[in-house]
């Protein structure tokens, strides 16, 4: 009997043995398992800090092997309970955890900046005026299509909703070049439907030309692809970040929160950053939206104002800004100003010296009680001042759309100069002041707020690596402010010199506003940002003296070109002209004239009043140099024959001849003397803020 208890009880303490041993294994494999995710996760941080991660790496590995080790081992003597041990084990387990989870979550977020694939929609346009509602419904119509058949916005994405609806079959499909000659030709009736990108109101909206073009259309029918950055050409260098590199800042305003479907953009903000780690020195340059440059994807380089590259897409405007600068651009980061609001609350505000009072719509685009208002001076900035300060562009009653709205709202706000040079001041401003603010955040809960607002309106082309790597860079930033004091890193400001000149676009038949770039600014600008990449020995200026005295201002490159801009020939309105002040005009320019004489009633003889070139209508794009202007005719006055008298019968002559004869020469009289006093010509265009 004694034998067979001895046996359950040997039994049972086997068994509990078992047990222990089995819950031993599940804390050692647990606490195995957690630090092997821990250091995995530690392995994704790349450049950051390889010596210490790579010592906490080992330390880690080798206490998981005596873990693994001790629980195989016989033990003579139980020096630490169990339960303490495997207490210990699972707090080691919850900081594994925890430490990971934080590290993936970064780097995760970091990742999703970084958009996989490139959104691109379209849609099906019309006028309001168009009953029209249903794309099933449009029939016996002319329908505007891109050209270019590997562009996907404009020719690929159309192409399947026109296939997918069959409106080949009933419609008219016209390919045209640009989205500017089918707005033109839309509003003027020769087409009645035209595809463009289905973020078109934020696009054109803010141009002078198509400030009512959302008001007055309407979309049929969108459509959207996605494609990875490499089918859309928008890879970044893969250039190391340790080595000088440059940065392209696009700004995207859209209404919506978010980046889809932003590969094309209005181009309000474009800035161009170049950065040296070696010497943390940076050059930052705001490109003014009306630069007139040769945009990339037009048809011969064609020259018009930046923005409109930046609407043909991302890879256009890059293209655009590397072949006018002549610098490779590295990376580009891409930010929608509507999340602007979300980040610079996110920080907790940021704190600018705000150069005039103002006020603007808010990230809506909605006056009234949303109207946002900032005042001059010192200020402390939330999300929608911030956002307002960045898109200030106008000032209340200056001719456009924005400035009639603002003469409601706020006609007090009407000092301070105001433009796109401006504006890209008060961009820099803010970034400065967000980036200020970030470096004194040490709370990781606030940190990861501030990189989820930035992963969902922020989109970019360089890799975790690349960014990671702006650790080490931040980490030399940090270790010189030690020893010096004031900003730590030099950035120097470029200016973008020029002038202003109204120009004939082709595109849309209207004067329009251009900035034409002084090209000694930008030789100056060009060299600057070369130096800075390593591009070119710099420079070295014996001349300089100063004043203890006397406040030091650093110069801003490009600002004062010591050449006056160059500014194109142009047509002039010939309307004005007397006929030898057109002659000498040609000769002086190599023009031929051919005069077509017309004979009118409704102009003064002599009078100029139609030219085949329009105004202002660029001369070297005038081909042949041959103009021909039409010339009011005197009207000759006809007058009647004579009437044959028979002298056999003069008691029979018919007097209601005579009259009617005299009555004819009387209104040929007065048609003749209405003429003469109309002054104009057909091809004159409107030179103040035209829309279509």
């Amino acid at each position: 009997m004694s034998n067979e208890k001895e046996k359950r009880v040997l039994k049972r303490e086997t068994k509990k043995k078992k047990e222990k041993i089995i819950i031993d294994f599940f804390f050692v494999l647990l606490t195995i398992l957690s630090s092997a995710y821990f250091i995995y996760s530690l392995l994704l941080l790349g450049p950051i800090e390889k010596i210490i991660r790579y010592v906490i790496i080992a330390l880690v590995a080798l206490f998981d092997l005596v873990l693994f080790i001790n629980l195989f081992k016989k033990k003579k003597k139980r020096r630490i309970k169990k339960s303490i041990k495997r207490f210990f084990l699972l707090c080691l387990v919850i900081i594994y955890l925890l430490l990971a989870y934080n590290i993936n979550s970064i780097t995760s977020i970091l990742s999703s900046t970084n958009k996989k694939y490139v959104t691109t929609s379209a849609s099906l346009v019309t006028l309001k005026t168009n009953e029209i509602n249903d794309v099933k419904d449009v029939k016996n119509a002319k329908i505007a299509i891109g050209n270019d058949k590997e562009d996907t916005e404009s020719y690929v994405i159309p192409k399947e909703i026109v296939d997918e609806y069959g409106l080949d079959k009933n419609n008219e499909i016209i390919e045209y070049e640009d989205y500017q000659s089918m707005i033109r030709d839309l509003y003027d009736d020769v087409v009645q439907y035209i595809f463009l990108p289905s973020e078109y109101a934020s696009i054109f909206g803010q141009q002078e030309e198509y400030e009512t073009l959302e008001d007055d259309t309407k979309i049929i029918v969108s459509s959207s692809k996605e494609e990875t950055k490499e089918e859309k050409g928008l890879l970044g260098t893969a250039k190391d970040i340790t080595k000088p590199f440059t940065i392209l800042l696009l700004g995207v305003d859209s209404k919506a929160n978010g980046i889809k479907n932003a590969d094309s953009f209005n181009g309000d903000a474009m800035i161009l950053v170049t950065f040296n780690p070696d010497t943390l020195t940076a050059t930052m340059l705001s490109i003014p939206r009306d630069s007139y440059v040769p945009i990339a994807c037009m048809t011969n380089q064609t020259e018009n104002k930046i923005t409109h590259a930046a609407a043909r897409g991302t890879k256009c405007a890059i293209n655009t800004i590397q072949n006018y600068f002549g610098i490779t651009i590295d990376y580009y980061i891409k930010i929608n100003f509507t999340g602007l609001v979300n980040l610079v609350d996110a920080v907790g505000g940021i704190d600018v010296d705000v150069p005039y009072s103002l006020c603007e719509q808010n990230s809506k685009r909605k006056w009234g009680k949303s109207t946002v208002y900032v005042k001059a001076g010192k200020q402390h900035l939330n999300g929608e001042q911030a956002l307002a300060l960045s898109r200030n562009r106008h000032k209340p009653n200056d001719g456009s759309k924005v400035g009639a709205q603002m003469a409601k709202y706020c006609p007090s706000s009407n000092s301070g100069v105001r433009n796109d040079f401006v504006r890209g001041q008060n961009q820099q401003m803010v970034v400065r002041a967000i980036i200020d603010k970030i470096k004194g955040i040490d709370d990781v809960s606030k940190f990861k707020e501030i990189l989820n607002t930035l992963s969902k309106n922020m989109d970019n082309n360089m890799s975790l690596e690349n960014i990671l790597s702006f650790y080490n860079i931040a980490k030399d930033i940090l270790l010189s402010s030690r020893d010096h004091d004031g900003e730590l890193v030099n950035i120097q400001k470029l200016y973008l010199a020029g002038s202003d000149q109204r120009i004939y676009d082709e595109r849309t038949n209207l004067v329009l506003y251009n900035y034409i770039p002084n090209q000694e600014s930008k030789r100056l600008i060009t060299a600057a940002m070369k130096e800075n990449l390593g591009l070119s020995k710099p420079k070295v200026d014996t001349s300089f003296s100063f004043s203890i005295e006397d406040y030091y201002e650093q110069n801003t490159i490009g600002r004062y070109p010591r050449v006056g801009t160059t500014l194109y020939s142009l047509i002039p309105d010939f309307t004005t002209y007397s006929r030898t002040k057109a002659e000498s005009w040609a000769r002086e320019n190599g023009f031929q004239i051919i005069w077509d004489e017309v004979e009118t009633t409704k102009y003064a003889a002599g009078k100029i009043y139609k030219q085949s070139y329009p105004f202002k209508k660029r001369i070297d794009l005038c081909s042949p140099k041959t103009i021909t202007l039409t010339i009011a005719k005197k009207k000759e006055t006809v007058v009647a024959p004579p009437v044959n008298e028979d002298p056999i019968d003069d008691d029979n002559t018919d007097d209601s001849s005579s009259e009617d004869s005299g009555e004819q020469k009387d209104d040929d009289n007065s048609e003749s003397s209405d003429g003469g006093g109309t002054s104009g010509s057909d091809s004159t265009q409107d030179e103040g803020n035209s829309s279509p």
